[in-house]
């Protein structure tokens, strides 16, 4: 749906130490509802493309769920707030790993400074490259991807298990949650949130607003076109609107 996007080094620090902590213990999993997308934080961390969450262990104490995305996925940041100021907040990105020995986590790269419009990668494309090239990318129970965003005396982290991007349709076709309208216009729900960025649900991909409506015709994303039913909202593929060609992945030529 998406067309491939390579992201530049932005790294403002790079950190290759590992740091080691005694052993975790025990998951607890009475804590296997603690949510990855809650935040205290002044603005909110967007996914450009919704997904189904997995428990997976924390590296401490607990099970939270982790989004599962693939190696090209990106998210951006959101605020309704115009007395946050962004260039104070950073993120860590960090790689947990753990086994019967202990927690080992390694502190990838932290980036100084957020951008309202700017679209960052979930893992970084050096730790993509790393991991790939020792088979340790896809699906490792042992291994949990996490970006921690700081701001002031808050931090919150998010958690992700990274699977092949062929597979994407398996792990993000939402089709569980359900569709609410009001005086303003169409969400969806889902696991309690409503959806924003991008969504495929019953094999049909939409589009949401940082405000979780559903926008329609013509939107720009990414610096492509992409045409949304004025009616449905579902992303048009194979057609051609008001004179432009769409192709299957559903991007205008309008050049």
């Amino acid at each position: 749906m998406i067309r491939k996007h390579w992201f530049s080094r932005f790294c403002s620090l790079a950190l290759t130490g590992i740091l080691s902590l005694g052993c975790a213990g025990t998951a607890l999993a009475s804590d296997a509802g603690a949510a990855a997308g809650s935040q205290d934080l002044p603005f909110e961390v967007v996914l450009d493309l919704n997904t189904r969450q997995q428990p997976v262990y924390d590296g401490f104490s607990q099970y939270v769920n982790a989004f599962r995305v693939s190696e090209e996925d990106t998210f951006h940041i959101a605020s309704d707030s115009s007395d946050v100021d962004l260039s104070q907040a950073s993120m860590d990105y960090l790689v947990i790993t753990y086994d019967e020995e202990g927690t080992q986590i390694s502190q990838e790269c932290t980036v100084y400074g957020l951008e309202i419009g700017t679209h960052y990668p979930v893992v970084r494309p050096e730790t993509v490259s790393r991991e790939k090239a020792a088979g340790t990318l896809y699906g490792t129970l042992d291994r949990c991807y996490t970006i921690r965003f700081n701001y002031g005396d808050e931090q919150e982290s998010l958690y992700f298990q990274v699977l092949p991007q062929s597979e994407a349709a398996q792990y993000k076709n939402l089709i569980l949650g359900k569709w609410e309208k009001d005086s303003t216009g169409t969400r969806y729900l889902y696991n309690g949130q409503y959806l924003k960025s991008w969504a495929l649900i019953n094999g049909q991909w939409y589009l949401f607003g940082d405000d979780g409506y559903l926008l329609r015709n013509w939107q720009q994303y990414k610096g492509d076109w992409y045409y949304l039913d004025r009616s449905s909202g579902r992303m048009m593929v194979n057609c051609t609107i008001d004179g432009y060609e769409i192709g299957e992945d559903g991007i205008a030529d309008r050049e």
